[in-house]
Parts: structure tokens; sequence; C-alpha cells
């Protein structure tokens, strides 16, 4: 069977799929990642799931007398970053996070936004933000051999929500806790860390 190729562009080999294989055919698990906010330790270490959030490009409409013309917009929209994890027996990881949206929220006094920003200062020395509140987190991807691959940082996070704990006897069969808390953020930057 003979090719013929009408554009001079192109040539077999551009075309054939043997020219284009990729070198890792390797998928990616969805369980092959560590993730670690620096305010929440205890939080990190429970992690059972965490996302890559969404983004969104807006588009610029441009108006004619025909068919509109669409332009790529100038603003990003990054969805929220979200985390599930397994609450420890002595609620020490759920508090860290209780702690934190309390003092954010302050619902009874504003000293307790004050006391929280004192306590982050006196536990995190190492950190020299001029927004307290907020905190850094990083997902670490991991291949088949669980070498990282690539990172995430996330810049400037705070949580929004924590989901509720229920407790509940009629079952009978003893399970274990995970909540899920939500973040959001100022942007995030990706890395690759295969060397080549």
């Amino acid at each position: 069977m003979t090719v013929t190729l009408t554009s001079s562009k192109l040539t077999i080999e551009d075309i054939l799929w043997t020219s284009r294989q990729p070198s890792n055919l390797n998928y990616l698990r969805t369980n092959g990642f560590l993730f670690a906010v620096t305010k929440l330790p205890k939080v990190s270490y429970f992690c059972q799931a965490a996302n890559i959030p969404s983004l969104t490009l807006g588009t610029a409409i441009q108006q004619t007398p025909f068919v509109d013309i669409p332009h790529p917009g100038d603003k990003l929209v990054f969805d929220q970053l979200s985390i599930r994890f397994m609450v420890q027996e002595n609620l020490e990881n759920f508090m860290e996070l209780y702690t934190w949206m309390i003092g954010l929220g302050f619902p009874v006094s504003r000293d307790q936004f004050r006391t929280y920003v004192n306590t982050y200062a006196d536990r995190y020395p190492q950190l020299k933000s001029e927004l307290p509140q907020l905190s850094d987190a990083t997902l670490l991807v991991l291949d088949n051999s669980n070498n990282p691959v690539a990172q995430f940082n996330f810049t400037d996070c705070f949580p929004t929500s924590l989901t509720n704990m229920e407790f509940d006897i009629s079952d009978g069969q003893a399970k274990y806790f995970q909540v899920t808390a939500t973040f959001a953020f100022t942007s995030y930057t990706t890395e690759s860390l295969l060397t080549t």
C-alpha cells in the first residue's frame, strides 16, 4: 500500500504513531502523593486525599455585527483546595484546624484573633509572615516507585470549611472518622522534579 501525502508540511514520520510514542507509558496513581500544610503538621500526617484545584480563565467577548469573537481573558479563577484526613483519637489534628478557624472568625471577641496570632508566632517562629493567619501548602506527586515527580505549591492558604463528625452507635461496627477541609488560597505554582 502506498501512502501519498498532499501536504508538503508533513512527512510519513510525522503521521505514524511510532514516531510520536512517549518514552514513559506509566499512568499517574491516585494514591501517589504527599500533602503538607505548614501550620497543620498532624493533619498533614493523616491526610488521605487531596486535590489539585481546577482553574478557569475567563474570556473577553468582542462584539461584532456577526458572530461575537472570544479572546483570552486576563483573570484566572482557582477552585478551592480540598483535603480529607483521618481524625486522631484525641482529636489533636481536628483541633489544629478548629483552632485556626476560630482564630480567623473570632466568634466571641477580637481577642481570639490576637491570641491565635500570638500562639502562631510562638509555635512557628521559623515562619516570618506579614499575614500570620495564612499558611503555605505543598502537594508532592509521586511516581510508581514513590519518587517525587512534581510539586504543587499553594500560597497564602486559609481554611474555609471543616465538615462535621456524626457519632452513631446504631451500626454496631467501629468506624473511623474522616473529615474534609477546604482552603482558599491566592494562587498555586507547579514545579517539575524530574531530572533529565
